[in-house]
């Protein structure tokens, strides 16, 4: 009997490992297909739920490197990034540390790719097959 749960146990650790290995294989795809330019917002936004925290933000640090903005839904290229860490805001006596802002394009993008990271779920890959699928929002544009 013992031997028999044994191997059942075994099984479906195989499983498991394989289930959490397939999941982490496909959020790299996406990381990889959230590089290029031109992601349409339906494919973006059902994306989103086979990522972690820690894949947008790369897909974000990675975008900046190649020059694109961080926002996987904008196709703008990054021109004129200032080279300092710190802005001053005279009017607000303020100093704003700019590394993350300076990922971006504009300030409508910074604040769109804020407000989809804290979207993103942050349980393991392998065991959202249990969870209820939430509805991912984008952050309208000012008029």
């Amino acid at each position: 009997m013992t031997e028999e749960k044994n191997d059942q146990l075994r099984q479906q650790l195989i499983a498991a490992v394989v289930k959490k290995r397939a999941a982490i294989a496909r959020a790299q795809e996406i990381v990889v297909r959230l590089l290029e330019p031109d992601v349409a917002e339906p494919e973006f936004l059902a994306m989103l739920w086979e990522i972690a925290p820690n894949h947008y933000t790369d897909i974000v640090d990675e975008r900046e490197i190649s020059r694109n903005c961080g926002y996987p839904l904008c196709s703008n290229v990054l021109q004129n990034v200032p080279n300092q860490k710190y802005q001053i805001s005279a009017s607000q006596n303020k100093v704003y540390d700019i590394t993350e802002r300076k990922k971006f394009c504009s300030g409508y993008c910074f604040r769109a790719s804020e407000y989809i990271k804290a979207q993103v779920p942050t349980s393991p890959l392998w065991l959202r097959d249990r969870e209820l699928r939430p509805s991912f929002q984008l952050l309208l544009r000012d008029k």
